[in-house]
């Protein structure tokens, strides 16, 4: 595998529109709705990005109002353990239908549970409806007027189903240990296991192995942006770490989008505290090797029951 990569040739000026396409209307909602309506948007919009390309308007509305209405309920269930746990299980379920469509349709879902519920987007269950349903369709416009394409990546029916049934299960237990033990930023763990786990079983080694290494390797840049740099040498940093980011995902180096990623959470969510920066960067560390451990046995079990089906189809 190799670890650095070039983004792909040719994606800088889409890369540039789409910053300020995402930008800009981030900010107005963040002036009129505050931090977390800006957060939640920013969510949506990503979700109808990914639902528009490989979907007809229809059905890409409808995807939307399921995300908006998960998010909802996950607003509605706030920290309860048992709550957050239904929710998740049944948005790894829903994930899993849409992937017999196309793989990823629906996979900031369970992440949208966690983040409108136990997480940092703090609205009431109303407002979070509405700004997914807005992120969404900003998102679906967005998609439009790039003129973005992607291929659809249909997953067979009973290795969706499988993926969909042991994440939601993990993700579920995951989740009700983090809330019932209140462990700060455990969700971290559910995360890592949604991102890096993929229903496409030819896409998980890259995935996992990107996620580790990326969070490993970015978790050590926010803490030196954060320990030796001024706060606005880290804004600077982080930044760069966005730009590169939405850059890299033009061409699908999920290793430095994690590299990326990672440094700019932290970077934002520590700015000036030097205290915060060393617990946000060591729990974002011993999190995702959690998540990765967990997310790699599943992998092998789900890797031995496909094993099973093609002996039995042999």
């Amino acid at each position: 595998m190799v670890i650095f990569s070039r983004p792909q040739p040719g994606t800088l000026p889409t890369t540039l529109k789409l910053l300020v396409a995402i930008m800009i209307p981030s900010v107005i909602v963040s002036v009129l709705g505050g931090a977390s309506a800006s957060m939640g948007f920013g969510l949506a919009m990503g979700l109808g990005m990914a639902v528009t390309p490989v979907s007809k308007p229809r059905q890409a509305a409808l995807l939307v109002i399921v995300g908006a209405a998960l998010g909802g309920l996950a607003s509605l269930a706030g920290s309860t353990p048992w709550a957050i746990a239904v929710l998740m299980f049944v948005s790894a379920i829903l994930s899993a239908a849409t992937n017999q469509r196309s793989a990823g349709l629906l996979s900031l879902t369970p992440v949208m549970v966690i983040l409108f519920g136990p997480g940092p987007i703090n609205l009431p269950w109303w407002s979070a409806v509405l700004w997914i349903l807005a992120g969404g369709l900003a998102g679906a416009l967005i998609t439009r007027l790039l003129k973005f394409q992607a291929p659809t990546l249909p997953v067979e029916k009973r290795t969706a189903l499988e993926h969909g049934i042991a994440v939601g299960l993990l993700c579920a237990a995951i989740m009700y240990w983090a809330l019932a033990n209140s462990i700060p930023h455990g969700y971290w763990v559910a995360v890592t296991v949604l991102m890096a786990l993929r229903p496409l079983a030819n896409q998980r080694r890259e995935t996992l192995n990107g996620r580790l290494i990326g969070t490993l390797l970015g978790a050590i840049i926010a803490l030196l942006a954060v320990l030796f740099l001024p706060v606005w040498g880290a804004v600077i940093v982080a930044v760069l770490c966005l730009f590169f980011m939405v850059w890299y995902s033009m061409g699908g180096a999920y290793l430095m989008q994690a590299l990326a990623l990672t440094p700019m959470l932290l970077i934002f969510a520590s700015l000036g505290d030097i205290d915060r920066g060393f617990e946000l960067t060591f729990e974002r560390v011993i999190f995702t090797v959690i998540g990765i451990a967990a997310a790699v046995l599943v992998a092998l079990l789900l890797r031995r029951w496909e094993s099973r089906r093609e002996d039995l189809s042999a």
